[in-house]
């Protein structure tokens, strides 16, 4: 049996895209404070090289670990909306507007990036020189690219009369919903070097993702002309069903629970890390994490166009008195003889469209960490910086942390850091790792803001949104991951190497 989900108008997708972007500016699944929180059993998740402090390890489902971040490359919500002369105002405020203030900090690509990653099982246990370790996961991996010839359309129009050359080739998205099965093993070759790998099983729930080789504008204010060409591809349970020419949209879904999950496609990935002990105060270390791909067949669309459009053009864009003129400027991109308008316009009308149903094939998003630790003689104490950059079709992000890292004692992993590029000075990121007993318990985040602003969403939509939300008011990125873990048989460093700590006072081990 299905279900047939009714057809969701332009107008709807598009001011939720722009709400989420809008007032929601908070990288991919890694919490950097984490790497060199040596007693976070699940740690090796940054580095498979990295080898737990305890002989065994147990994580449950969910509690074992959640972690998420939301972010994006270019703009913070204080870029955006501000205080002028007590009001709340935009940056398209006729004058307390700072249009060059944004553009001029918009990257040629803002990459929104989120993910969202879930523990079913993970466990792990020590054997001889070696760790072995088993994980199970669901992961949500979604991003959108948007060019920066794109956003100053939308905010400046055509702002020469003629001759206004703009490029929307990678204008792209990618959205996985995907299960991860990872086998991993690390092992200490000698006093100095110890590797590890792990080899993953992948499989696929849902993508949609899109990509163009051509996409390009040529606008005045008599004349705007489109020329393009590029392919999106869909694979899900779900059914979907596209018009000639994107003129219709519908899709059905299966009411049995067992057949919605069903995989649509399958891959594999493999992490690979490298650690370097040269003296044993000081660690260099270097991985690969996430390095895959994912073959997409089931219910796959692959819809390939060709665009070669002129239309008329529009103005500049209106600027905004404030937050209650939102819904207006959403208006602009959805009424007739707006951008969406027209390119919509384009698409349905002077494109040539072919669809297909071949399997096809998306690349996990990687990262690309290198890290280096001091730790004082006493080991209480050390000092670490972390490059970690992320891969995604063509886009590169960096984001390089310094840490101070403290063990107090030996039950307590406590973790102060700072990321250079996404911190804007006005966040923090913290973590901490506690033993009681059996059971290890950890917290960590990136990004924890010292300014956030609230922000009633009845303002925006007083008919429908009577709700407030904190969001954090000057960071690009927001991120936290944490889990509880069943521990047995602890393990501390000695001089360099791995070794089982005893009781003083009995032959038992802890």
């Amino acid at each position: 049996m299905f279900c047939i989900l009714k057809k969701p108008t332009l107008k709807s997708l598009i001011i939720i895209f722009y709400f989420s972007i809008f007032p929601v500016i908070v990288g991919a699944q890694q919490v950097n404070t984490m790497y060199f929180m040596e007693d976070v059993p699940l740690r090796h998740l940054l580095n498979p090289a990295f080898q737990p402090t305890a002989y065994y390890y147990l994580s449950l489902p969910v509690l074992g670990l959640a972690q998420a971040s939301i972010g994006n490359n270019s703009v913070t919500l204080k870029d955006l909306i501000y205080n002028y002369n007590g009001e709340t105002v935009s940056f398209l405020h006729p004058t307390g507007g700072n249009i060059p203030n944004v553009i001029n900090k918009l990257k040629p690509i803002t990459d929104f990036r989120g993910n969202l990653q879930i523990n079913l099982l993970s466990f792990g246990f020590k054997h001889k020189t070696g760790f072995w370790s088993f994980s199970l996961t669901e992961k949500l991996v979604a991003g959108i690219d948007i060019p920066k010839d794109f956003l100053l359309v939308s905010i400046l129009g055509t702002p020469q009369i003629n001759n206004n050359s703009f490029d929307f080739s990678m204008l792209q998205t990618d959205v996985s919903a995907y299960s991860e099965a990872a086998f991993g093993y690390a092992k200490n070759i000698d006093n100095k070097w110890s590797v590890g790998v792990k080899l993953k099983l992948l499989t696929g729930f849902g993508n949609v993702s899109n990509s163009n080789k051509l996409l390009k504008m040529e606008a005045g204010v008599e004349k705007w002309s489109i020329k393009g060409e590029g392919s999106a591809n869909i694979s899900s349970p779900y059914q979907v069903e596209i018009g000639n020419n994107f003129s219709s949209f519908s899709s059905t879904y299966p009411t049995s629970v067992a057949d919605l999950f069903k995989p649509s496609g399958t891959g594999v990935g493999c992490d690979l890390g490298v650690v370097f002990k040269p003296a044993n105060d000081l660690s260099i270390s270097a991985a690969v994490i996430d390095f895959g791909f994912i073959r997409w067949k089931a219910n796959t669309q692959n819809i390939n166009y060709k665009i070669d459009y002129s239309f008329n053009g529009i103005g500049q864009i209106d600027s905004i008195t404030g937050l209650n003129s939102f819904v207006p400027v959403i208006n602009k991109f959805t009424t007739a003889n707006s951008l969406v308008d027209s390119l919509l316009n384009a698409v349905q009308t002077n494109s040539t469209v072919s669809k297909t149903n071949n399997l096809y094939t998306t690349y996990t998003p990687t990262r690309i960490n290198f890290g280096a630790e001091y730790s004082l003689p006493d080991y209480h104490l050390s000092f670490g910086l972390l490059s970690s950059t992320i891969i995604s079709k063509k886009i590169l992000n960096e984001e390089i942390t310094a840490s101070i890292n403290a063990k107090p004692v030996k039950w307590l992993n406590t973790s102060l850091s700072y990321s250079i590029l996404g911190g804007q000075f006005s966040s923090i990121g913290a973590g901490i790792g506690v033993r009681t007993g059996f059971i290890h318990w950890f917290a960590a985040a990136d990004f924890i803001a010292f300014q956030k602003s609230t922000l009633a969403l009845k303002k925006i939509n007083p008919q429908n949104w009577d709700v407030k939300i904190p969001i954090p008011y000057n960071s690009k990125n927001a991120n936290f991951s944490l889990g509880v873990t069943f521990v047995l048989d602890q393990i501390i460093p000695e001089n360099g190497l791995i070794m089982r700590k005893k009781r003083q006072d009995c032959n038992c081990v802890i």
